[in-house]
């Protein structure tokens, strides 16, 4: 099992004492102290508090706010010989934060700075000249407390709390809420008279016995290993110990994940990582990542292996170089195939690895087939710019890219053809070869179907349209090659216009073909003039329809059209007619607007 229970091997804390003192030495724990009795003696026992040389502990003696700062840190496991990576952490991390305060406790307020207990403008109120050596009061006790068990999380969505003590109005505004949730947590308790006295000194007696219920609570329990399986379907991480045992724990949504000091998903974790994980009552609590400098990641072709006195070495060949290289294997090395724990045997020539190397070893190995089909997929997208990439829909419901390599073989509907020819919706089996596709066999259906454009999409990547059937509108991604014929005569997607009636023919759910059956319809109307335009060549004519209703039709006139006054036979120019006159309009109706061969003008109002 990797799980190991807490390590209590903790060195001084309060003073830097010569001579250990057991608990039952205690000299002057009488029994006026006796409700701290249990408290000490455990926490004595355990090396995490200390007595003096004269074998005394000294229970009444204020604690300092240095020493608070050292005692806190070390409840949540500074001191742990597993947390040293941690611990080396937050001392590079806050480093600069921490470089003007002269303190012994400079180690352990990095890492409550690190756990999120202190921040960098609270260091001064602790561990600064002035303040260092003052004792901690009993808010400052129940700040740190609450910060402790994560209360600050708690807080921010329960921000309207009342204290009952009779002494409330005389607590800090700020510290109000901390005291509350470490009241109700039973971690530090009121005075005499249901007072909690916040300017009240904290005792050597009193921090022990908060320190003791705060483990009793949360009991800590810590393990370490190495990464050797991520799976972020599951959400379970298993872990490598030294003695090749193997863990696996589900990260739940109240796991901590912290990856070099940051909050992280489980997916930004990475195999071959050092996980050092932390128990709290037997269940998992957090998992600290410490991400260590990685000489190389290299993908691969597998190219064989030798064993000698020196131990394994393999050779591979890099996707991006034609060199066969060779690397040893790191004695810890992890090695997996399709993501299923694996050793160096189970590799074969050809297969396709991610290695991973640090200190000139490989101390990763991941590892897959050549070789791999994908079936039952369906094309979701195809792009050509720069290269030609397919995004597919696995039958597990997976989003997948993959680019193509050349010379790939592709079928269609049983015929050999190009990329071209393939279409969002088709139905697709791959075929991948280190993981580019190889060959596709490909099922798609064609369709005509006839509508009226509603809406229309060009861009480099992707264009489409929304055909308007009569009984509903649907949206259709445009093919790359897409042939366009206008009136019979080849066109291209900026010759469309919306309203245009369309035939498109379609592959799956792609337009591979459209055919725009009209552009105009000959339209000939008299009535009288209301508007005229010169700037934009309009004019805009009132007119009785077929059925005696009165209508407004906007009408623009072709730089060819022919404006003939019937009154005096001369043509007018666009700028000569004028509102009221009645006129006889010809010309055709495109795409909902009124284009001009020829105006007559049959009199003058």
């Amino acid at each position: 099992m990797l799980k190991k229970a807490l390590s209590l091997m903790l060195g001084m804390l309060l003073l830097l004492f010569v001579t250990m003192v057991s608990a039952a030495d205690f000299s002057d724990m009488t029994s006026s102290y006796s409700w701290a009795e249990e408290a000490v003696n455990t926490l004595a026992e355990n090396g995490i508090i200390n007595g003096y040389p004269d074998g005394t502990f000294k229970p009444g003696n204020n604690i300092t706010k240095e020493e608070a700062i050292s005692l806190f840190a070390r409840a949540l496991g500074s001191s742990e010989t597993l947390n040293d990576s941690v611990v080396s952490l937050a001392n590079v991390l806050y480093e600069d934060a921490l470089d003007s305060y002269d303190t012994y406790a400079k180690e352990a307020a990095a890492y409550l700075l690190y756990k999120k207990v202190l921040s960098e403008d609270e260091l001064s109120d602790y561990i600064s000249s002035s303040n260092k050596s003052q004792p901690l009061k009993r808010y400052e006790a129940a700040i740190l407390i609450a910060k402790c068990l994560g209360g600050e999380v708690w807080l921010k969505s329960n921000p309207d709390i009342t204290l009952s003590y009779a002494d409330a109005s005389s607590v800090p505004a700020a510290a109000k809420g901390y005291v509350y949730f470490a009241s109700e947590a039973k971690i530090i308790q009121g005075m005499e008279d249901n007072k909690f006295v916040p300017m009240g000194n904290v005792t050597r007696a009193q921090i022990a016995t908060m320190i003791h219920r705060i483990f009793e609570r949360m009991s800590y329990s810590y393990a370490k290993g190495v990464i050797s399986q991520i799976n972020t379907t599951s959400n379970t991480i298993v872990l490598r110990a030294n003695d090749d045992s193997t863990e696996s724990y589900l990260i739940n949504k109240n796991v901590a994940v912290m990856l070099d000091g940051v909050q992280s998903q489980l997916a930004s974790l990475s195999v071959g990582q050092e996980a050092i994980v932390t128990f709290s009552n037997d269940a998992l609590y957090s998992i600290d990542v410490v991400e260590h400098a990685v000489d190389d990641e290299i993908e691969a072709v597998y190219k064989g292996k030798s064993t000698g006195s020196t131990g394994t070495t393999i050779k591979i060949n890099p996707m991006d170089s034609e060199e066969t290289i060779s690397y040893p294997l790191a004695d810890d090395v992890i090695i997996t195939y399709d993501n299923a724990s694996a050793s160096i045997s189970s590799l074969s020539v050809g297969d396709h690895l991610q290695v991973t190397i640090k200190g000139g070893k490989i101390v990763v190995i991941e590892a897959e087939a050549k070789t791999k089909q994908v079936t039952g997929a369906s094309v979701v997208s195809i792009s050509f710019d720069p290269d030609v990439l397919i995004t597919v829909r696995t039958e597990d419901g997976d989003v997948v890219d993959y680019s193509i390599r050349s010379g790939a073989i592709i079928r269609k509907n049983g015929s050999l053809t190009d990329f071209s020819e393939l279409a969002i919706g088709d139905k697709v089996d791959l075929t991948l070869e280190y993981d580019q596709i190889s060959a596709v066999v490909a099922i798609g259906t064609s369709k005509k179907i006839t509508g009226q454009i509603e809406e229309i999409t060009i861009s480099k990547k992707t264009s489409s349209l929304v055909i308007n059937t009569g009984s509903s509108s649907t949206s259709y991604t445009v093919s790359q090659g897409v042939e366009v014929t206008l009136d019979g005569a080849a066109a291209t997607l900026y010759d469309l216009r919306l309203g245009y009636t369309v035939e498109i023919e379609t592959s799956s759910s792609t337009v591979k073909a459209i055919k725009v059956k009209s552009v105009a319809a000959p339209m000939q109307i008299t009535g009288q003039i209301t508007l005229v335009n010169t700037a934009y060549d309009m004019i805009r004519v009132s007119y009785a329809d077929y059925n005696g209703n009165m209508q407004d039709a906007t009408v623009f006139i072709k730089s060819s059209a022919k404006i003939l006054d019937s009154n005096d036979g001369k043509i007018k120019t666009i700028s000569q007619l004028k509102i009221g006159q009645n006129v006889t309009v010809a010309g055709s109706e495109n795409v909902g607007v009124f284009e001009a061969n020829s105006i007559m003008i049959l009199s003058n109002k």
